[in-house]
């Protein structure tokens, strides 16, 4: 018996939570480092690109033909892969959550190369986060179908390490991509969603390390440190950045929701070059006018890292770079909505600390613990994660010493959106892809009853530890020598009896996930108790 309990666990644990999520960490660092080498080039081309029609006006009409022609390709890549569309970690998400399904390689491959031309054309997306977890998760799930065929219940973990790898190899934060994979991938804790992620992003982040060394590349993502610490009595200037932080926050969510529902009304059957290319032409015209204005937004943290602003040029830079992430994600060009967040965040800590600096509050030397404040509130507040913003900030911002204010702006902007009723700008994002995925589909609610079958993925773990289908709720556990459904606490056992609630929209996939992790059997007879059809 114990040799049986032992075998189980290497079979279902140590393989898939260990061997292969440190494969899956492995690849995806080699892929993200590629990616990061070319992309840089690019916007080295880009950047180039424009300045030259910046400082010859009478090549402005060819650059935007240009950008109209790439778009022309962008379209065809995003119809001939839906999911490579906007930003990568919505989608990534919600692949790993299992609300939407995908073609690993195809999106792999077109994510890859659609980003890359969004950023020649200075589409203002991230360059690495978004395309780099993405691509992760695409790894994750190829791993599974070519290494692992047998043991479809792995795929979902695996996603989620490539996920986390793509994420720590993209901003080189090990611990925040960790703890990314939980608070904002699966919203849980789970030991074996830990083991996963930790093995795939020490695989990915030591194959990173070692490539930069190999080809002389500098693998951090920023270059921080702060050198002045904010004295107690003045830990209250972190106030208004949380505030301005939490607000714009809230009004950047609605907004991006309004738009979506206003272009999808209006232009839901336009063929999607006609929404793109507009977006890359408007880009391409403020980028040879005023090149600050779009790219990718690293450039711009870097800059105000470098050194203090206007403010009124912070706040015009901010309502201008919103406007065309809002369009440029919606109609769908590839690229991330992290760096972008951090850049807006990055802006109002400026504009408050410019503002502090002019009246005699604050010393030059804190404007760079400002940024950082509102860089890590703004995540917080836009994306619903505080834990993962405030260990972002210790790990890659240097902000342990300047805990205390960080603490404090996080706050006060995350409980603004909770007040408000805001939700993740991801969640947002993530509605299109759903839709889209159960458009015309009838929505079930079932109530079922399975096995644990004896050898299967669930034996022996916690039903927190198990990636259920989305929507499903355990309602009850029957161990075999029961006489009545009742759970007292502990792992699942060969033979015991599960109750499920499951609303779904696809019973054929759903029936598919539960054999996966119980073995195989009839999942589903006359238990479907309602339907409707769902037309959104």
């Amino acid at each position: 018996m114990q040799e049986k309990k032992i075998k189980h666990k290497i079979q279902n644990v140590i393989w898939p939570c260990v061997v292969f999520a440190g494969i899956t960490g492995m690849i995806t660092g080699i892929i993200v480092f590629a990616f990061r080498v070319i992309s840089e080039k690019v916007i080295e081309i880009s950047q180039a690109i424009y300045h030259f029609a910046g400082e010859n006006p009478q090549y402005i009409p060819l650059v935007v033909l240009g950008a109209v022609l790439v778009a022309a390709v962008v379209s065809f890549f995003l119809t001939y892969s839906p999911h490579s569309r906007g930003g990568g970690i919505p989608t990534a998400v919600a692949l790993i959550r299992g609300l939407i399904t995908f073609h690993w390689l195809r999106n792999l491959i077109f994510v890859f190369t659609s980003a890359l031309l969004s950023f020649l054309c200075g589409i203002p997306l991230g360059n690495d986060e978004g395309p780099a977890v993405q691509m992760g998760t695409a790894v994750g799930s190829g791993v599974t179908r070519v290494m692992g065929k047998k043991h479809r219940a792995w795929e979902r973990y695996l996603m989620t390490s490539g996920a986390t790898a793509g994420f720590a190899t993209a901003i080189c934060a090990p611990t925040t991509a960790i703890l990314f994979g939980l608070e904002e991938g699966h919203r849980r804790f789970s030991p074996l969603l830990i083991m996963s992620s930790a093995s795939s992003v020490l695989a990915g982040m030591g194959t990173l390390e070692l490539l930069c060394h190999l080809f002389d590349k500098e693998s951090a993502l920023f270059h921080i440190s702060i050198s002045a610490y904010l004295p107690l009595w003045l830990v209250w200037v972190a106030l208004p950045v949380g505030l301005l932080c939490g607000g714009f926050a809230y009004l950047f969510g609605a907004v991006t929701h309004a738009v979506r529902g206003l272009l999808h009304k209006k232009l839901g059957e336009v063929h999607l070059f006609f929404k793109v290319a507009p977006v890359f032409a408007v880009v391409a015209i403020i980028g040879s006018v005023y090149y600050e204005g779009i790219g990718t937004g690293h450039h711009l943290i870097e800059a105000l890292l470098a050194h203090r602003v206007a403010w009124y040029v912070a706040l015009l830079l901010l309502a201008l770079r919103a406007t065309l992430v809002i369009f440029a994600n919606d109609v769908g060009a590839t690229g991330g909505l992290f760096t972008p967040l951090l850049s807006f965040g990055a802006l109002i800590g400026s504009v408050v600390s410019d503002v502090l600096i002019s009246a005699g509050v604050l010393g030059e030397e804190h404007f760079l613990l400002m940024v950082v404040v509102g860089m890590t509130s703004f995540l917080a507040a836009s994306v619903r994660t505080p834990l993962t913003a405030l260990v972002l900030a210790i790990e890659v911002f240097s902000g342990l010493g300047n805990l205390l204010p960080i603490l404090l702006a996080v706050l006060v902007s995350y409980v603004i959106v909770e007040v408000l009723g805001a939700n993740s700008i991801n969640e947002i994002a993530m509605e299109r892809e759903i839709h889209k995925e159960n458009r015309g589909k009838d929505r079930h609610v079932v109530d079922v009853t399975t096995e644990a079958c004896p050898g299967s993925f669930a034996i022996g773990k916690q039903p927190r530890d198990i990636l259920w289908p989305p929507s499903c709720t355990l309602l009850s556990v029957k161990t075999e020598t029961a006489d009545k459904h009742f759970y007292t606490g502990g792992a699942i056992k060969e033979n015991d009896v599960l109750r499920l609630n499951l609303i779904t929209h696809d019973l054929g996939h759903t029936a598919e996930m539960l054999c996966d992790l119980l073995g195989e059997q009839e999942i589903f007879d006359n238990d479907v108790i309602s339907h409707e059809t769902y037309k959104h």
